[in-house]
């Protein structure tokens, strides 16, 4: 046809000009160098091959593409917003004008010149990409990812930015002008649109994710195809208004009037994709305000607390059927008149029964609210089966959370990753009890206390029918029957999840504990690079969960331990409730895919770089001591001490990794309650699991410094109101957390202060283990208590949680004295302290001596090599069984006391942490 030739004419001289720019010559130029560079260094054999980018072939197209993408679109601008001017200034138009073309046929070849050579460029930067991708010994090739990020990144940012451009100098016709525009929309896409609204104005997919998961592809398509696709269209309009703004004879009607028609097509298509993508952007957070809101109409209403739950689930591609038998107990102090259960959103009700009667019941979005036949007295109890099918939403489960890619990223390398909590297809399931996929009585959220919540210890019953080339993993022992899988835990479980996929297993017994790891076909490469290790990899995990179990004075409370590998995207968001991460569930981890977001899982490059390094430095060690060190460091830093950092409007902060197992040795295996003082059990957890606040640039250099510490800045917190009031306030996770972990350690040091501090320990670490897997109210914690050791915490709750006031410490008269006591030198150290407050205060004093092995005692500083490095600090004074304070004292209200301690070594430092006090530092 006649137009076509016309086109692909204007486009091979358009395309002819542009190879011929010095422009063009030089970034194209720059840009094989660089990437060719970039990728010999990051993805090649002799590069650096960090196991972020190289883990999941993805990343190799993704990588090169988002930087060439980001380059490109500035330059674009330059090139397209040059033609008119460089049409007049080499007389090329007066070659085109004469010609019997029309306006559609110009314009369109001048953009297809542009696309296809710039499209051209892209194509040779991914061809030297999928070389080094395959020359790779460490990456496995992913061919469809080419194309699909080519056309996902690349085409339509190239099409906007060419159709803005045009326009722009159609109505303006002032280069300058339209330069300053185009550079100001780029650089108010890369600084403050990218994060906002979802994403939906990243005309340049700076920050959209669009990772692709090497087990399930695109986890968000829809929302990926509607927001490329509306800055395509949108990029077609602009080059059709264009078409009609050009100034010169149309010369055809027929081109004319296709150019309004396409005009319009496409505009109707950009208003149908950007009603897409923001329907998705508003309906999630519609959702989450309206769970909030339902949750603030049941928050004080009572639950019952479920004993056992049978769960018959049947998958059905994109959705399920499910039938649950909940039995449960009234542990309220009053009757109940209506029984309460949340379920997820996107599930429906079908029927609600007991003893084969159907019962009245009502859905008030998330919240089942059923009419028992009478009312269930406490202590009684009752069962019901209900019936339900449908789908995840999962926007209900962190209602509280506000999705910023920018303040809380979730990043393979520089590349976004969408979060998901969920997954529910055709070819894999994930279902966590975050998702409420069964009835819970209980509220993931408590708007007027964050920091609430309810946890029941559950014997579940699991039945799975599950599809061809489906394999089911859950906690418990697994068995067939009538072709379904059935899971039954040997121990009651505070929540259940279910994975549905293409598994296989591995299963090592040590010590009692059957080690389980679920992993994906083609993902344990960790058996090659680890060979060595394999006669001796019981010893290894042996010795290593008698760490963890010495470190928090606790045996592993289960019998099975499952290390399930899931998709890339799957992350789970903090909460205000625990410091629990859902990754961590009961006997269980739910491990990313190949490790990719995991520090240190590259084992034959670390391998072959510490051989290296060893040899140059005259060092001898055998490939399996070698090996042996990489999975130590390895499992420690992921499932022990690790953190990790990131910036946050310019602060470091640092955060336990996701996937570390202390969860395992406190939440879910015991739980402390009460009704008066709901924040009880997370004051418990963030002090018996030795969770670490987030601190700015790891170790807290500040306090220090003369700089303020967490607790100094969790003190001037507390100088706003009492702990009721601040979390009344509905603070950041960060300052929630802040403030329970200050309680937490005061509460305890209270109880070690009262009863001292080696029989509290040794009373505590029997309690928790008598009552494994029981709710346990804090007023029969506090008899039992009484009972022990004659005194009750309880009264001194109300100020914990309600005072305002807080007590203060002046420290004098310090001095340190030789000692003569039976035939030895010791030192005695006294000062005189006293709390001119109204309110009585504790604090603890711990010592760095010259004694062997003491001058550590107060302070565990760890730090990992590499990306950076980590660092972590323990507080002094927190876990269950404390060994690194000399003293607590309890000072009372306006009292003064003199305080001697004797030690064995001379004292070179006295560390003292004031707590909850006016101290600043303390």
């Amino acid at each position: 046809m006649t137009f076509l030739h016309n086109i692909r004419t204007v486009a091979r001289y358009e395309a002819t000009i542009l190879r011929r720019s010095w422009f063009f010559r030089l970034f194209s130029i720059g840009a094989i160098v660089i990437f060719t560079f970039m990728n010999i260094g990051i993805y090649s054999p002799v590069g650096d091959e960090p196991w972020e980018f190289i883990s999941i072939p993805s990343s190799v197209p993704l990588m090169n593409l988002y930087l060439l993408n980001i380059a490109q679109a500035v330059v674009v601008i330059f090139l397209a917003a040059d033609f008119l001017k460089r049409d007049k200034k080499v007389d090329t138009n007066e070659v085109l004008y004469t010609r019997s073309m029309s306006n559609f046929e110009y314009i369109m070849g001048k953009t297809w010149g542009i696309l296809r050579l710039f499209l051209g460029l892209d194509v040779l930067i991914l061809l030297i990409a999928l070389v080094i991708n395959i020359i790779s010994k460490s990456m496995t090739v992913d061919l469809m990812s080419y194309l699909s990020y080519l056309l996902i990144i690349c085409v339509p940012t190239i099409v906007f930015s060419l159709g803005l451009a045009f326009m722009l100098m159609s109505v303006i016709r002032n280069q300058a002008i339209t330069f300053l525009i185009l550079l100001g929309i780029a650089a108010l896409d890369m600084f403050w649109l990218y994060f906002r609204f979802g994403s939906l104005f990243d005309y340049m997919a700076f920050g959209l994710p669009v990772f692709k998961s090497g087990v399930i592809g695109f986890d968000n398509l829809h929302y990926i195809l509607n927001q490329r696709l509306l800055y395509f269209f949108l990029g077609l309009v602009f080059v059709f208004i264009t078409v009609l703004l050009f100034k010169r004879l149309p010369q055809s009607r027929f081109l004319t009037g296709v150019s309004y028609i396409l005009l319009v097509i496409f505009l109707a298509g950009a208003a149908i994709c950007a009603s897409n993508a923001w329907s998705v952007y508003k309906n999630d957070k519609n959702e989450r305000n309206l769970v909030i809101e339902t949750n603030r109409q049941f928050e004080n209403r009572n639950f019952v607390s479920l004993t056992d739950a049978t769960i018959d689930f049947s998958h059905k591609g994109n959705s399920f059927n499910a039938t649950v038998l909940l039995k449960f107990v009234n542990e309220n102090n009053g009757n109940l008149d209506k029984y309460l259960f949340s379920l997820n959103p996107g599930l429906n009700v079908s029927s609600v029964t007991s003893g084969g009667r159907e019962m009245v019941f009502t859905k008030t979005h998330h919240i089942i609210e059923i009419e028992p036949r009478e009312s269930l007295p406490p202590g009684q109890q009752d069962s019901i089966v209900i019936s339900y099918s449908g789908t995840i939403n999962e926007s209900f489960c962190y209602p509280d959370y506000v999705e910023n890619i920018k303040e809380n990223p979730f990043r393979l390398g520089m590349m976004n990753v969408h979060k998901r909590q969920a997954f529910l297809s055709e070819n894999y399931v994930l279902l966590i009890p975050e998702t409420h996929w069964y009835p819970i009585p209980g509220l993931n959220y408590y708007p007027s206390n964050p920091a609430r919540i309810k946890v029941d210890f559950t014997l579940y019953t699991l039945r799975v029918k599950t599809g061809e080339g489906h394999t089911a993993v859950s906690q418990g022992i697994m068995k067939q029957e009538d072709g379904y899988c059935v899971f039954t835990p040997e121990s009651p479980l505070t929540g259940l999840t279910l994975a549905l996929g293409d598994y296989r297993s591995d299963t090592l017994t040590v010590d009692t504990i059957r080690y389980i790891n679920h992993y994906f076909p083609g993902h344990d490469y960790y058996k090659k690079d680890l060979a060595e290790i394999k006669d001796t990899l019981s010893l290894l995990v042996s010795g290593i969960m008698r760490d963890l179990e010495v470190s928090f004075s606790t045996k592993y409370p289960f019998k099975t331990l499952r290390l399930v590998e899931v998709p890339v995207q799957f992350y789970s968001l903090p909460r205000t409730n625990t410091q629990t991460r859902a990754e961590v569930q009961p006997s269980m981890v739910l491990i990313p895919e190949k490790l990719s977001t995991t520090q240190n899982a590259g084992f034959q490059k670390r391998f072959t770089r510490n051989k290296k390094r060893m040899e140059r430095n005259n060092q001898v060690i055998t490939d399996k001591e070698l090996q042996v060190r990489l999975f130590n460091d390895f499992i420690r830093n992921t499932f022990i001490s690790g953190e990790n950092f990131r910036y946050r409007n310019g602060v470091v902060i640092n955060e336990p990794i996701r996937y570390r197992l202390g969860p395992s040795f406190y939440f879910y295996k015991n739980n402390f309650f009460s009704t008066e003082y709901p924040v009880i059990n997370a004051a418990f957890e963030s002090h018996l699991q030795k969770i670490n606040v987030p601190r700015e640039g790891g170790f807290d250099y500040r306090s220090f410094m003369g700089g303020l510490s967490d607790i100094d800045r969790t003190n001037l917190i507390f100088r706003g109101g009492s702990f009721r009031d601040i979390l009344a306030m509905d603070p950041s996770i960060d300052t929630i957390r802040l403030i329970i972990t200050l309680k937490g350690d005061y509460l305890f040091n209270f109880f070690r202060s009262k009863a001292g501090i080696p029989e509290f320990n040794e009373f505590f670490r029997k309690y928790v283990e008598d009552n494994r897997f029981r709710r346990v109210d804090v007023k029969k914690f506090n008899d039992d208590v009484k009972e022990e050791f004659g005194f009750e915490f309880y009264p001194s709750l109300d100020d914990w949680f309600n005072a305002k006031d807080q007590p203060g410490f002046l420290y004098t008269d310090l001095q340190v004295n030789e000692i003569l006591v039976e035939d030895r030198v010791r030192y005695r150290v006294s000062f005189v302290v006293s709390n001119p407050e109204p309110v009585s205060g504790i604090f603890n004093v711990s010592f760095r001596t010259a004694g062997p092995g003491s001058s550590n005692r107060q302070m565990s500083i760890t730090s990992q090599q590499g990306m950076g490095g980590t660092y972590s600090f323990s507080a002094q004074g927190r876990g269950m069984d404390v060994t690194d304070i000399s003293r607590i004292v309890l000072l009372g209200p306006e009292e003064s006391k003199k305080i001697s301690i004797i030690l064995d070594y001379e004292p070179r430092a006295m560390l003292i942490n004031t707590l909850y006090a006016k101290n600043i530092p303390g």
